[in-house]
Parts: structure tokens; sequence; C-alpha cells
């Protein structure tokens, strides 16, 4: 790293942070960062706490600082312009989220600021074996969730109006979604916005369902939990049929089941992301599957086909029609789908461990879809 990183913000807010320090800090701290060691400005409400449990090298207190300044009322513009000085430095490279009013600030007190790219922990890319464990675990909990809704889904009943009926209830995608984040709450990990979209919903991915689930149409979950402790992610899709379902139900989903193969089976190192995305858009077109994204409403595939997964839920690369090249050690989705108004949505997403000349399938979890 040539010019050193300083990052403004607290781990709710900035995953960057919490990768570099390895503990959560819930109020803003000033970290310096130069591609070696890490110093870090903090209050004395936490720095005797993050010298026993955080990965930074250096502590610098925030209310030292403060003291040495010459007025009683001191912003975190004066605090942070101090500490930079004393670290004697001029020029610095901050996130393109860095607070604006206070690069400007910096700025006019003759600090270079250089706004870094995309990605400015590119080590962030390859997991290490720490990380595969964290995602594994956040994966098996998902694994456990998807065996209730398995179960819930198979004990349902069918009313006259065709809706799904458990424990005397109507099913709806509120109360199993609720049900769903509860259960997985009490494994260690939290989930929110998760998608349980049945019928026409599910044509549009990331609508999170409404209303009573139905019997013969599709019911697609989105699952993508964080763990409490470490933050990592899994995140997985599986779409479900109550009952029996139609020709053209039963084609959709084993035309998606059947590219979500293809694609797991390019997705190795050295491959271009997107000629796995045009593979699988080919596929769809070879089975008459057709898509646009430009009218209203869309259809077929529409969306990328996957994404990097680890402390945040939407990592790089993309992979989509844009440019990438996988890497081992990288983790990311796989999750083509199909959305027609007239049939329903599928969508099967797996994450996927990026290896030298094959991938590793992480979520080992059933693709039992017809719900007898």
């Amino acid at each position: 790293m040539d010019v050193p990183l300083l990052i403004f913000s607290n781990t709710k807010k900035d995953s960057d942070l919490f990768y570099l320090i390895g503990t959560h800090v819930p109020d803003n701290i000033a970290v310096v960062f130069d591609g070696q060691e890490s110093i870090a400005l903090v209050s004395a409400l936490e720095i005797n706490r993050l010298r026993n449990t955080s990965k930074i090298d250096k502590f610098v207190s925030w209310d030292v600082v403060k003291s040495s300044l010459q007025s009683a009322q001191n912003t975190d513009f004066d605090i942070l312009r101090r500490f930079l000085q004393d670290l004697r430095l001029k020029t610095i490279c901050v996130k393109q989220d860095f607070p604006i009013y206070l690069a400007d600030q910096l700025r006019s007190a003759n600090f270079e600021i250089i706004v870094a790219g995309f990605s400015i922990l590119p080590q962030r890319l390859i997991k290490s074996d720490g990380e595969i464990t964290e995602i594994k675990h956040a994966i098996d909990i998902v694994r456990q969730t998807f065996v209730q809704v398995e179960n819930i889904l198979s004990n349902a009943s069918i009313n006259g109006k065709n809706e799904l009926v458990f424990e005397d209830e109507i099913l709806t995608s509120e109360r199993l979604r609720t049900m769903m984040e509860t259960f997985c709450y009490r494994l260690g990990a939290i989930a929110d916005d998760t998608i349980v979209a049945c019928g026409i919903d599910a044509c549009d991915p990331h609508n999170l369902g409404y209303g009573p689930l139905k019997a013969n149409e599709f019911i697609l979950i989105d699952f993508f939990p964080h763990l409490k402790t470490s933050g990592y992610y899994a995140d997985v899709s599986r779409t479900f049929i109550k009952g029996k379902p139609t020709k053209e139900q039963n084609d959709l989903y084993i035309t998606v089941k059947a590219a979500h193969d293809i694609a797991v089976d390019m997705a190795y190192g050295g491959v271009q992301a997107k000629d796995i995305m045009m593979r699988t858009l080919e596929y769809f077109e070879s089975k008459e599957y057709k898509s646009s994204n430009t009218t209203n409403p869309p259809y077929g595939m529409f969306h990328s086909l996957g994404h990097g997964l680890g402390l945040d839920i939407h990592e790089p690369p993309r992979i989509g029609i844009c440019d990438g090249i996988l890497q081992p050690g990288m983790v990311v989705t796989i999750e083509p789908g199909l959305y027609y108004q007239t049939i329903g949505g599928v969508r099967i997403e797996d994450d996927i461990l990026i290896g030298n000349q094959s991938s590793e399938i992480l979520t080992q979890i059933p693709h039992n879809w017809i719900i007898e």
C-alpha cells in the first residue's frame, strides 16, 4: 500500500474496518493502515478492551489527543488532524464512503486526500482457512433452518382457498420468515429481510413475499444470515412446491437446476466470470427460455449469476456480464433463476469455494423441492 489508508467509522457500518481489527466497535474510531501496521485512535471507553481483543498494532488515546489541544470545544476534525499530524502524514487514502465533511476539512488543512477504488483491501478476495470455517458455520445454521422449513411445509395442510395451514393458523410469508429468523437467532446468527415469496411474488427476485403461502405454487426462499460473533455470511436459495407441480413448473425447475450445475462445474480458478454468465444464458436460450431486463416486468434470467461472500453479503467478485477472473480461495454464490408471471419464479443458490481445477460446494443442503 503506497499511501496509508485512513478509516473513520465503526464496524457496524464498515466491514473493511472489522476485517482489519478483528472485533466489533460500536462507536467511530480512526485507524491508519499502511499495509503492514495499524494504528488506532480510540477513546478511553474502548482502548483497554481493544488492546486485549483486537488485531490493532498500536493505540493512541482519543482523550489524550483531545486534552493536548488548546480549545475546550474540539471537533472530530480537530482531534483527527492532530492525530495525523503526530504521525507526520501529509497524504492519506480514504474509501469512497469516507465522511465528506472530514475530507473537505482535511484538504483545507493541507492534507492530500486520495479516494481509493472499489476494492480497498484486495486481500479480502481470498478467504483464509479461518474465514472459510466461519462461513461453513453460518452455512450449517442455514442447513438446520431449511430442515425446519421442510418440516413445516411437510406438516402443513391445505384449506379450501388453497392456502397452507400450519398448527391451525394460516402459514403466511411473514409467519414463516419470522419462524426462520427466530430459529436462526437461537443458533447464533442474525437474519434480516429473509425472502419467502410465493406465486407471482417470486417473480420479483427481491420481493420479501407477503400473505398466505399457496399450494401448487412456487415458494422461493432466499436466506442469508450472518454470525453474531464473527459477522460472516451464508447465502442460500431454495425453491419449493407444496403439492404437485404442473409440467410447466417441473420443466422450469429442472432447467434452472441444470443451469446451476453447469455453472458450478465451470467455476474454478482462472475462469472469466462473464464466460460462466454467458454459458448460463446460452443454456436457457437453448431450452427456449427467453429473457429480458428491459420490459415491464422483466422476465427470464435478468440478474447476475452470483457474487462474492464473506463479511458482506455482496462482495467482489461479481459473476455477470463484467470483467473479472475467479481465483482459488474465493467464496462465491452461484444463483441462476428464471421468472415468468404465468408460471412463477425459481432460483437455486449455493455457496462455493473456488479451487484450482474445480469448486467445492460448501452448502451441502438438499434440493428437495417437491413437498408432499
